[in-house]
């Protein structure tokens, strides 16, 4: 049996809520499936949960084989997506019958790892933090990669030759490539490019980027098409920014509509305000 199929077996014996409750204290990714009606009604309670890990097997149970592998697969599909919503779902059962579920889903905060430490990286950093991303800088140049300079970030003093070992890039994490350096920005493309990362930002015009390709193709480093098609250049949304401050917010915004599915355009027009994000 492949992992997943395995970490599908139920463990009923186990409390679903105190699971679901240490997975919200040590932030990791879950769902919480909540009975709410099971009709025609066999008797079974309003109030069951069925506990679904991003990593482990199930906990709990609907009460109906059927709910219960329903249930499952709408929890792995949300937490297979960046930004899922908790719900209230209907299931449609054999029989006819119908399940009313409340989906609670919880995800760790979001994580942005900027490589390079210069100035401009400073308010990029302190809108991420704000903004309640776990925010990483990564520079090897001690006096630049500083507590100080980066308040809230965790400070990765590492060249790229231990990043294997030091940085840990995921599939909720966002990447931005600022070094101002072409070797170490280099690096930093092949190595995100070669991750779980969603978005990766890089830095300056078109030209400056071609021209890092160009180089690594020289070297025999090459990136197929979803990898490229990761890679936003020139990063963030067009504001006119000018300053370090602008193009942090621009960054950031970027960052944020990637996220939720949505263009990053005027609101003006709209006919509602909070439109539901892409699935």
């Amino acid at each position: 049996m492949n992992g997943r199929k395995e970490n599908d077996r139920l463990r009923p014996g186990r409390d679903p809520f105190g699971a679901w409750t240490t997975c919200l204290k040590e932030e990791q990714a879950a769902v919480l499936n909540t009975l709410l009606e099971l009709s025609p009604s066999p008797g079974l309670p309003a109030g069951v949960r069925l506990f679904v890990p991003e990593n482990g097997e199930p906990l709990g149970d609907l009460g109906d084989e059927a709910l219960n592998r329903l249930a499952v697969e709408r929890a792995r599909k949300k937490l297979d997506t960046l930004h899922p919503q908790s719900e209230t779902c209907l299931f449609s059962l054999p029989g006819g019958r119908q399940a009313e579920v409340f989906v609670d889903v919880n995800l760790p905060p979001l994580e942005l790892v900027i490589f390079g430490a210069g100035h401009d990286a400073v308010p990029l950093v302190k809108f991420a933090v704000e903004s309640g991303f776990k925010t990483v800088v990564v520079d090897p140049r001690p006096a630049y990669a500083t507590e100080e300079r980066f308040p809230g970030a965790r400070i990765i003093p590492a060249d790229a030759g231990s990043w294997e070992e030091r940085v840990i890039i995921g599939r909720r994490t966002f990447v931005v490539v600022m070094n101002h350096h072409l070797e170490r920005d280099q690096a930093a493309i092949r190595f995100s490019l070669n991750s779980a990362a969603p978005y990766v930002g890089v830095l300056g015009p078109r030209s400056r980027r071609q021209r890092m390709l160009e180089e690594l193709e020289r070297k025999g480093i090459t990136f197929g098409e979803e990898q490229m098609a990761r890679m936003y250049n020139p990063v963030g949304l067009d504001i006119g920014a000018d300053n370090p401050q602008e193009v942090a917010i621009s960054i950031l915004a970027e960052i944020l509509a990637f996220r939720n599915g949505h263009p990053g355009g005027f609101l003006r027009g709209k006919d509602k305000i909070h439109q539901l994000a892409r699935r």
